[in-house]
This record gives structure tokens, C-alpha cells and sequence, in this order.
């Protein structure tokens, strides 16, 4: 696998979400997003927003936030990067920092740089949503992936859903026109009032 180079998470973070954690709800948490509604049924619609989403990425970083397990999660769940099956070979280079939320579980997030080709993006989905389903693999670890230059994250939370945040919203216009009939119902009077098109004048009074 080619080496990347090192990416700064917490940098970038702080420069284009600074009120995003990784660990409570992105689309919540941000005014520039979309929840789109998955289901167990439907996991392949993951794997087409992400295609259109990153297809055309530079490369991506992949993020992984794992807690501690117990011995019984552990014998059925893996972390992201220890999951057989999602990676073409292993990544070369791993970053991670420890995080001690206040009065929240600390939690590791680890990251890599890598090409959209390098993982298998559809096995990913198909391991988040096992993970409260029958089926493996199992993937324990919240997964977040970024395109760190338009400045899109992407996070399916489990097999019910998933949100796409950017620091612009035309960023994400494209990809609300494209797939707009797949927002979550109860967020869609939200989400299309964010695409809503913004006048710059009011229009003139007939007399």
C-alpha cells in the first residue's frame, strides 16, 4: 500500500467543526448536514452515497473511536482496523489520540490516510450494521470518513442511518439532489429548509 502522509485530526477539526465530537450526533451537533434513513434492508444506499461522495476524492481519512471492551463484546466485535475483510492490505501508517471527554467515556480515535480503493467501503457498511444485527463481521468502532479537502464527513451510526456533514453547504448540494428522497422522514422538513434557496433581494412589489 502506498504511505501517505500523516494527517492532524484534531487540527482539522478544530479548524472546520470546531463544535463537532466525535462522540455525540454529527448532525445534531452542526447546521450544515443531511441524516438519510439506511435500514437493514437497504445497507447498499451507504455504499452509493459514499461512492458519490468520494469517488472523486484525492484520498480520505478514515477515523475509528473505540472504547474499552469487555471480554464478551470482545470475542464477537472488532475494532475497525483489526476487521478481516475491510482492507486491501493493512495501512501503513496509524495515528491515535486518547480522549477524556468530561463526564463521558474516554474513548481512542485512530486514524489513517488512504485512497477510497483501498478499503472495501460496502463491507464496512454491511460490519456497522451487524453490529446491532445477526450477521459478522461485527464492527465495535464508531467509523467516520473524510475528505479532508472539500471538508465532508461521513458517519453511519448503525444500520438505521447515516449523516453527511460539511463545513458548505453547497458542498452538499449535489448530493441532496441526487438522493434528497432518501432523508430521514422526521428530519426532512429540517434538512430541506438548510436547501432551501436563499434570495439575495426580496422581489418588487407590482403597484
Amino acid at each position: 500500500m502506498k504511505q501517505q502522509a500523516l494527517f492532524n485530526l484534531p487540527e482539522f477539526m478544530f479548524s472546520h467543526f470546531n463544535r463537532v465530537d466525535f462522540g455525540g450526533d454529527l448532525f445534531e451537533q452542526w447546521p450544515v448536514g443531511i441524516r438519510f434513513d439506511i435500514g437493514i434492508n437497504n445497507i447498499s444506499r451507504a455504499s452509493q452515497l459514499f461512492n458519490f461522495v468520494f469517488s472523486s476524492a484525492q484520498d480520505c481519512i478514515l477515523v475509528s473511536q473505540d472504547w474499552v471492551q469487555d471480554g464478551s463484546l470482545a470475542e464477537s466485535f472488532n475494532p475497525l482496523f483489526k476487521t478481516p475483510g475491510i482492507f486491501r492490505a493493512e495501512p501503513a501508517q496509524l495515528q491515535s489520540v486518547e480522549v477524556s471527554p468530561f463526564d463521558e467515556t474516554p474513548y481512542q480515535l485512530t486514524w489513517s490516510r488512504l485512497s477510497s480503493l483501498d478499503f472495501d467501503a460496502a463491507q464496512m457498511f454491511q460490519g456497522i450494521a451487524n453490529r446491532e444485527q445477526h450477521g459478522i463481521p461485527k464492527i465495535s468502532s464508531g467509523v467516520y470518513v473524510i475528505d479532508p479537502h472539500a471538508r465532508v464527513i461521513m458517519h453511519m451510526y448503525d444500520d438505521r442511518g447515516l449523516d453527511v456533514i460539511a463545513a458548505k453547504i453547497d458542498t452538499l448540494r449535489q448530493i441532496f439532489e441526487n438522493f434528497g428522497g432518501w432523508v430521514l422522514n422526521n428530519q426532512r422538513h429540517k434538512i430541506e429548509f438548510r436547501f432551501k434557496p436563499t434570495p439575495h433581494h426580496l422581489p418588487e412589489k407590482n403597484n
